[in-house]
């Protein structure tokens, strides 16, 4: 094993040295299955709709993944770089994983799609870069902040008053609830 220094921006990892050239047909298997890795807390979702997957790039060393977490700290980070390095394998390659704090991750990386499934299966709102937050239940912009601790680090948790409901709402970890 080779410990390699990643830069400023990234955490550094210990990865292994690949001897073999990686064409393009590998890259974009090796992409193809890095892509369909879901999220450990919302299983039918993947880390691309999510935003968490920045880029799949061969370089000289080999395929490098970039991730930018949710939030620093996160607990599914290990379990996301695993199920990332077992879809590459699956292809037939090991890679390097890195975790990177630029760009900063913020809610505006999630699809459109990612957004409704957590709105209709979750009832996860998604703050916005400005203006408020709408229920995912009844569809009120009339969310009451309650507490920036949700059920976990990048999700706080807001009352509606119109539904009567608690709903968490992902933010990002540079944007604190509108409170």
């Amino acid at each position: 094993m080779v410990k390699r220094r990643m830069g400023a921006s990234c955490f550094n990892r210990f990865w292994t040295r690949i001897s073999m050239k990686v064409t393009q047909v590998d890259l974009n298997a090796v992409r193809s299955a890095v892509c369909a890795v879901t999220d450990p807390e919302y299983p039918d979702l993947t880390i691309q709709q999510l935003g968490i997957l920045e880029n799949v790039v061969a370089d000289s060393e080999g395929i490098r993944v970039d991730l930018v977490p949710t939030i620093s700290g996160c607990p599914a980070l290990q379990t996301i770089e695993q199920d990332v390095r077992s879809a590459a394998e699956a292809c037939g390659y090991e890679i390097k994983v890195r975790f990177c704090s630029s760009p900063v991750w913020t809610p505006d990386r999630i699809s459109d799609d990612a957004r409704i499934f957590l709105a209709k299966e979750y009832s996860v709102a998604i703050r916005p870069k400005s203006g408020s937050v709408e229920c995912p239940i009844c569809g009120k912009s009339s969310l009451q902040h309650r507490s920036d601790v949700g059920p976990t680090a990048c999700r706080s948790v807001e009352w509606c008053p119109d539904c009567r409901n608690p709903i968490e709402v992902v933010r990002s970890r540079r944007q604190p609830s509108d409170g």
